[in-house]
């Protein structure tokens, strides 16, 4: 089959704008990643740029991106894109009122196709998926924050409850809470909203509820049980997972990789301190060979059934990250779905081929979509082989 030409626009947040690396020469936000789509996609004969939605010029209907050439990048006049790939992360409405009316103009003088939707909060989410029976066992209890829901759920809960922002990332936010077994005073520990530790014993739930509502501001927060998701080494450890459509925009397992945080951590992103490692090999060394084998499949499965129910909720994706904490039992939790994964983790564990088709994916899923994909989202492009992640 002839390809038609591939027109692929990475698109990164106006608010990260393009940073000064000396000498003359800019670099994009997550400039890894930018870079090897970059190469990839010359690789795959796809004509890739990255922008932002300050680049569009509303009044010449024209766009500037950027071009990664002989080793830097530089700015020049592009095609609109065929297929937009978002990597955009805001920190405000404002910037995604700003960045969703320039992608409206720009379709409105040629259409082009999203490769990603967007996921709603979290709590839509865990909602959603709850509503199916196959995965409601491996979603955590989640109730939205509020001073007067907090003691109930304590008391319900053991006494330990985890609040987290509702739209959070990176581990950032997160707080464990624990009542004293003898009066009133609390524990808690956790990362202020610039991911630093901090650990702090309050005399009681008033006290504690003053101090969250400074604490949070306007941002809505979710109350969780705390769940022992720790090696034998009392680390903290997840799985994420990463599920993606290839070519024939069929979800496969790409990899999945362990996470595990510093001893007395409360998470293991890496961007708290975490480190990566491989997940058989940590699974292996907590649950036995035979053990891990059936966990690693029972998340490939998890990953399969959560990627088919999110579209069917919330509209076309091409990639998805899941992270999952397994307690001392083997129980398995889907503890966040990510529509924007990084590759950070594939990258540090290897081996290399995962990464590289972690990059390579999207781009080809990027072609499917250009040559193949009608315009009405079809149910059969989400099909998945649960037991076949074809690595």
């Amino acid at each position: 089959m002839e390809h038609t030409i591939l027109y692929l626009g990475i698109l990164t947040a106006p608010f990260l704008g393009l940073a000064s690396e000396g000498q003359g020469r800019m670099t994009p936000p997550e400039p890894r990643l930018c870079r090897d789509l970059s190469e990839t996609s010359d690789r795959l004969s796809v004509h890739a740029y990255v922008f932002t939605s300050e680049d569009y010029d509303h009044a010449a209907g024209e766009l500037c991106g950027w071009c990664w050439q002989n080793g830097e990048w530089v700015r020049q006049l592009v095609p609109l894109p065929d297929i937009v790939y978002d990597r955009t992360f805001f920190h405000s409405k404002r910037e995604r009122l700003r960045c969703e009316a320039a992608l409206s103009a720009i379709h409105a003088r040629k259409a082009h196709r999203r490769m990603n939707g967007s996921l709603p909060s979290k709590p839509v989410v865990y909602d959603r998926l709850a509503e199916d029976t196959r995965l409601a066992r491996h979603i955590p209890p989640t109730i939205r924050y509020a001073p007067e829901r907090l003691k109930p759920f304590l008391a319900s809960h053991g006494g330990s409850a985890i609040i987290k922002p509702a739209a959070g990332m990176q581990g950032r936010g997160v707080i464990l809470i624990r009542q004293g077994l003898w009066n009133d005073a609390l524990s808690i520990k956790g990362r202020t909203r610039s991911n630093r530790p901090f650990e702090r014993i309050l005399p009681n739930l008033a006290e504690l509820s003053d101090r969250l509502s400074r604490f949070m501001g306007d941002s809505p927060f979710l109350i969780q049980p705390y769940l022992q998701l720790r090696d034998r080494e009392g680390r903290p450890y997840d799985i994420r997972a990463l599920i993606q459509k290839d070519g024939s925009g069929k979800w496969r397992i790409t990899g999945e990789a362990a996470r595990i945080g510093r001893s007395g951590s409360l998470t293991s992103n890496l961007h708290g301190g975490g480190e990566v490692m491989d997940s058989f090999a940590l699974l292996s060394a907590n649950f036995g060979k035979p053990m891990a084998e059936r966990l690693i499949r029972e998340i490939h499965t998890i990953s399969g059934h959560t990627a088919i129910r999110l579209e069917h909720g919330f509209g076309r994706f091409g990639e998805l990250a899941m992270d999952f904490g397994i307690e001392s039992d083997g129980s398995i939790w889907l503890l966040e779905v990510n529509s924007k994964p990084g590759r950070e983790a594939f990258r540090q564990t290897g081996p290399d081929t995962v990464y590289a088709m972690s990059i390579e994916r999207p781009i080809r899923y990027a072609r499917y979509l250009k040559d193949r994909l009608s315009p009405t989202f079809t149910a059969s492009e989400s099909a998945y082989d649960l037991f076949q992640p074809q690595r």
